[in-house]
């Protein structure tokens, strides 16, 4: 089987890295990506940065080159349900985009390996949950985002990329899984908006962070708590991605 998988941010590339092995460094693109092949598979990397445009533009850099059996979307989560805990697994299970005040449902094949890695990890007693991944182009606070969910969504998250992997997966007929782990919980909102650190590609710029902390030296507590709380997710998430490509 060949598997790719798509992260935004270099930590959770580093998480996946540590998940796959040793791998060789490429380039697709202007994406920054790693190569790793066996007798059994052969996976492949790719660094997309955030949101949906990277996102979606890194996948059709990838389907340029390579053409493969399932594209996993790889990262970081806010935890919307208040059950899921910093480090808890999610696994799509459904996926939509919410943009100003509505909600769009985002059609797709779902790879049964998912549902069946859920089912797996459950059993163990692994904190590993079927979600609904919200799509969001920005951060969204998320007790604004809850209400505009569908009624009994499945152990719901919010990121930035998964609908938009998603969307190209399903344009080309690829199955498509997606997992994530929780860095802040359902009662942990941001005091902060993306782009006070971001350029407009959405990239991190430390000076932008620097300024914006200047301005609003109380969010200190909260990214050292978001940097402790994150650490403990990518942790996470390079056990879980480990765990999923045994089971592929």
């Amino acid at each position: 089987m060949n598997i790719a998988i798509i992260t935004a941010m270099p930590e959770e590339t580093r998480a996946c890295r540590k998940a796959a092995g040793a791998a060789e460094s490429l380039r697709i693109g202007r994406f920054r990506a790693f190569c790793r092949r066996t007798p059994e598979c052969g996976l492949l990397l790719v660094e997309s940065g955030m949101g949906f445009k990277n996102a979606a533009a890194a996948v059709e850099a990838l389907l340029g080159e390579y053409r493969p059996d399932l594209l996993i979307s790889a990262g970081l989560c806010g935890g919307v349900a208040p059950e899921l805990r910093v480090g808890d697994v999610a696994v799509s299970r459904e996926l939509c985009i919410v943009a100003q005040g509505t909600v769009q449902q985002v059609p797709v094949e779902l790879a049964a390996a998912g549902h069946n890695f859920v089912a797996r990890q459950s059993a163990a007693g692994a904190r590993v949950f079927a979600s609904l991944f919200a799509g969001t182009p920005t951060i969204m606070e998320k007790r604004q985002l809850a209400p505009l969910l569908p009624p009994g969504a499945s152990c719901p998250v919010v990121e930035m990329e998964s609908a938009a992997i998603a969307i190209v997966a399903a344009e080309h007929g690829i199955p498509f899984l997606g997992i994530r782990t929780v860095s802040d919980p359902a009662d942990e909102e941001l005091g902060f908006s993306l782009d006070e650190f971001t350029d407009r590609d959405l990239r991190i710029r430390p000076h932008k962070v620097a300024l914006t902390i200047l301005r609003k030296p109380w969010i200190m507590p909260q990214l050292i708590r978001l940097a402790r709380n994150s650490r403990i997710a990518t942790d996470s998430l390079a056990q879980a991605v480990a765990r999923l490509l045994a089971s592929l």
